[in-house]
């Protein structure tokens, strides 16, 4: 029955593009827009780059309705993501071809995942992963497997590479205003003015408010609605006939109020640890799926975000060789203020303060030439500082009246409102020293060889202070570490024609270790994770450059995974856990990817992406899941988000309403399979720990997009349709405590439109 619905949603998609066309002849006039891309750190034709990548052009962001990483990532092949709402809508837990941070669902100090903006590494950063909004952007690119040799450190699973749009010599500019349900609304300013020849500015600012879909029904408690401001100035000058700087300065402030998440009825073992395995969850607004919109929280809640990104490029040209600089400066904040028991009742508040800055300095000598060699050396330094406040507080009810019972229910010890029950000040420091070459030898007249290598080394220093615990002072604890690294990369490519390539690789991936605090004055150290990956690929175009085909199949050696678990001081007292991140497991895993697009009639285009995934615990004893003093074998078990099977398929139809009027219909549909958000998802799909597969096990979920669109010379106007038929879906659990039970995130019907005045080109 299911699967007749996964067909049905995708006939829909198909129809509309099969309505509106001719017979699927190829078009003889219209060819597959050209897709150049920097994933090796120049500008190259994506057939000739011998990675899996999936990239996304300006075009496709504006018709998809692509305004964040959840957008794009659900259409890419063997990506997963959670976007639980834990610090802000935005907030989400990426992982690429099963290769992500194995945690408790806490802040992260080292990604899994590289994240680059205009070359320059923005994932260090206070809540996690960044996630920008996608206004003026050029291109973005989502590179799987390793990619240490140019992205370096922590780019184990992958990498996402942004382009922004720069500077250009005509003057160009766009407003825009946007609104949709629930109460969105947007504008939107990007100005291009060349001041000279050689000066050129850029400027953009957008805005963006909703009351977003969940209400609170609790009166003094917060509104659920965000406001966002986005702005970006960038400068490019043209000193010399050689030398070309380009200088940006961007600047986020998302001002939100309480996640948008609903209970599940379902206590985490975190929650029945404290209050007893007999305690049942508060009901107030009805569960999820039944309840989808609606909570009932007293607290006034903040989701707080703020980035400010510096970045200066410089490229100086000595004819065959080109030197290039990057320098960029990242400063983040984040402010959280939580209802941490998700109820009506006064009883627990979590506060959390993380503050994140970067800086990173390289340098990069590469060949320009036309020979049969080009080749890249560079050196990175980066300085990383995560600080984190986390409190927990006890509020004024320390007790209930269950209705069902009428009796009074317990909930606190005799302690005052305000009462720190939990509270403690980290700093994360992390310095790193690379050296990095890469060399493609055309040693045949259709065979080049690529080889590559990274040496890092990284030191890392961790400090804990200001610990209370139930009032009681800890005593300030640090601990520092240094690791090195070497991560080589093979590749033989075949190209037996013009824009194919056949090609094999070898690569290893490296994500720096740490330093845990135990018990007091104890610390440990976890190693750095490796991993191997093999891969065999292809990629060409057919039919003259109607046709784009790629294809690849990879097998992954993971080790020395660092999976944050717990660590009991008392093997019997689960109030003696400590979180600590352990080099507990080993993962393999093995899968393919295939991407087609392709002119299917004059005026209609179409894609599909299709991905497999096979990725497991080859060992992880004794692991003690959050809340448990039993250790489970989670050895064989699928890793978490790592669905098996990851689908989209696209179909646009372009067309022209007037010598002055064109206009496009666009469907979309994606699908992915079921999946576990995390280790006690895990657990409970391998029956352990008594615990259900609601809401643990991520159920598979389909969703069809629609987009229209008309554009004039002066003009254009966008229309969107999310999630058509109103899937009841969410991608994973998010804080699983609170007496309401595990909270997720639906995501429901959203439409809207935009409209576009510009000038220029």
């Amino acid at each position: 029955m299911r699967n007749s619905r996964y067909l049905l949603r995708l006939a829909v998609v198909t129809a509309m593009g099969l309505e509106v066309s001719a017979p699927l002849a190829m078009a003889q006039d219209q060819l597959l827009e050209e897709v150049v891309v920097t994933a090796q750190r120049r500008e190259q034709a994506l057939t000739d780059v011998p990675i899996s990548l999936t990239a996304f052009s300006a075009s496709d962001l504006e018709r998809g309705n692509i305004g964040e990483a959840r957008d794009y990532l659900a259409i890419t092949p063997n990506v997963a993501f959670t976007d639980d709402g834990g610090t802000g809508s935005r907030s989400i837990n990426i992982s690429i071809r099963g290769v992500g941070n194995v945690s408790l669902g806490e802040v992260s100090t080292a990604n899994s995942i590289g994240y680059y903006i205009d070359e320059l590494n923005v994932g260090s950063v206070s809540n996690g992963t960044i996630n920008p909004e996608l206004q003026d952007m050029a291109r973005i690119e989502v590179l799987r497997g390793p990619q240490g040799t140019y992205f370096g450190r922590n780019a184990l699973g992958g990498a996402i590479n942004i382009t922004t749009n720069l500077p250009s010599e005509e003057f160009y500019s766009e407003f825009s205003a946007s609104a949709g349900n629930y109460g969105t609304y947007g504008g939107e300013a990007i100005v291009n003015v060349p001041l000279t020849d050689r000066f050129m500015v850029r400027g953009m600012y957008a805005y963006n408010e909703s009351d977003t879909w969940v209400e609170n029904t609790h009166g003094p408690g917060s509104e659920l609605g965000y406001e966002h401001h986005n702005a970006r100035i960038a400068l490019r000058a043209l000193p010399t006939d050689r030398l070309t700087v380009d200088f940006s300065l961007a600047y986020t402030d998302e001002e939100e109020g309480g996640d948008l998440s609903v209970a599940t009825g379902v206590l985490n073992l975190d929650t029945q640890s404290i209050f007893g395995a007999d305690f049942q969850a508060i009901d107030e607004e009805g569960f999820f799926p039944d309840n989808d919109d609606k909570v009932s929280r007293d607290l006034d809640e903040i989701n707080n975000n703020e980035f400010t990104i510096a970045n200066l490029r410089l490229a100086y040209d000595f004819d065959n060789v080109m030197l290039r600089s990057v320098t960029g400066w990242v400063d983040s904040s984040t402010d959280r203020d939580a209802d941490l028991d998700n109820t009506s009742l006064d009883t627990l508040r979590r506060f959390n303060r993380y503050g994140g800055e970067s800086f990173s300095q390289e340098l990069r000598l590469q060949s320009t030439g036309a020979g049969d060699l080009d080749w890249t050396v560079g050196v990175f330094y980066a300085e990383d500082e995560i600080e984190q406040f986390n409190s927990i507080q006890a509020g004024a009810q320390g007790s209930y009246v269950d209705p069902a019972t009428g009796m009074e229910v317990p909930l606190l010890p005799p302690i005052p409102a305000g009462f720190r029950i939990n509270e403690n000040n980290r700093v994360f420091e992390t310095s790193s020293l690379a050296v990095f070459g890469d060399m493609v030898w055309r040693f045949a007249s259709q065979w080049d060889l690529t080889l590559g290598a990274r040496y890092t080394r990284d030191e890392i220093d961790n400090k804990s202070f200001d610990v209370v615990a139930f009032e009681g002072a800890v005593p300030d604890s640090q601990a520092d570490d240094s690791f090195t690294d070497f991560s080589p990369r093979v590749v033989l490519a075949y190209h037996p024609q013009e824009a194919t390539n056949i090609y094999g690789s070898l690569t290893k991936g490296y994500k720096a270790g740490g330093v845990d605090f135990l018990t007091e004055g104890a610390t440990s150290s976890f190693d750095p994770e490796e991993l191997l990956s093999y891969e065999l690929g292809f990629k060409t175009e057919l039919a003259g450059g109607k046709i784009r085909l790629g294809g690849a199949a990879f097998y992954l050696d993971w080790d020395d995974m660092q999976v944050q678990t717990n660590y009991l001081a008392d093997p019997d007292d689960i109030s003696s856990a400590v979180e600590r991140t352990l080099n507990a497991a080993k993962a393999n895993g093995k899968g393919v990817e295939f991407e087609v697009q392709g002119v299917l009639a004059s005026g209609l285009t179409g894609a599909l992406n299709l991905g497999y995934l096979d990725i497991e615990f080859d060992e992880f004893p004794n692991a003690i899941i959050k809340g448990s003093v039993t250790p489970v074998d989670l050895g064989g078990q699928v890793l978490p988000r790592s669905p098996k099977i990851s689908a989209s398929a696209t179909l646009e139809y372009s067309f022209d309403l007037s010598d002055q009027l064109s206009a496009y219909v666009r469907g979309q549909w994606m699908y992915r399979d079921q999946s576990e958000g995390n280790l006690e998802a895990v657990a409970a799909k391998a029956g352990y720990l008594s615990l259900p597969a609601f809401p643990y096990e991520v159920d598979a979920y389909d969703v069809v997009n629609l987009g229209f669109g008309v554009e004039g010379r002066s003009f254009r106007v966008n229309a969107f349709v999310q999630n058509l038929f109103d899937e009841e879906y969410y991608t994973g659990t998010g804080d699983g405590f609170g007496l309401a039970g595990i909270k997720v995130k639906s995501h429901p019907t959203q439409y809207g439109v935009k409209f576009t005045w510009f000038t220029g080109s």
